[in-house]
């Protein structure tokens, strides 16, 4: 985030506003959910689905209709789940990507948001009522959330043609992956 802060430019169209706000509202939903982790899993499990939302309107602010943008502006833009990932990988030539994301994701984002038996099953460790979250599916949300501040970070920079910004969160990301 701070590689784009330091440029010091700020666009001020209305999809670059859009773009912008959930650029930032990923990094505070990402910053969250790395922290409630070691003592709140349940809390940080159900930020993951608000953090692809906004991951998923940021793309809307690029290439939506000049009606998804009144939508989003108007806080009246709903997401279909079952579109959206085509249109992405579509608008965006990104192949299966997001398709198979959020197919893949969808039941479980819904379900830990929305206090779902992903949540409620993992209240007990055996027959102690005790938060159960195994290291696979931590790392996992921590890989999530961290893609999609990586991901939008790669929209935001490509869009507004910061080139240079783009290559080094493109460097940082890809080291970040190696571990």
């Amino acid at each position: 985030m701070e590689l784009i802060i330091r440029r010091g430019e700020c666009p001020d169209d209305e999809r670059n506003i859009l773009l912008m706000a959930h650029w930032a509202l990923i990094f505070d939903f990402h910053k969250a959910i790395l922290d409630l982790i070691p003592n709140n899993c349940g809390s940080a499990f159900a930020l993951v689905r608000p953090c692809l939302e906004a991951l998923v309107r940021a793309h809307v602010a690029v290439k939506g209709s000049a009606d998804d943008i009144k939508k989003l502006q108007e806080d009246t833009y709903h997401t279909d789940f079952d579109k959206i990932g085509p249109w992405i990988d579509k608008e965006f030539g990104t192949d299966s990507l997001f398709t198979n994301f959020i197919t893949n994701a969808q039941k479980a984002l819904h379900s830990f948001t929305h206090a779902g038996l992903s949540q409620i099953g993992r209240r007990f460790d055996g027959h102690t009522l005790k938060a159960s979250y195994n290291d696979g599916e931590i790392i996992e949300v921590t890989r999530v959330s961290t893609s999609a501040a990586w991901m939008v970070t790669n929209l935001f920079t490509i869009y507004l043609g910061f080139t240079r910004e783009a290559n080094e969160a493109q460097r940082l990301y890809v080291k970040w992956g190696e571990h």
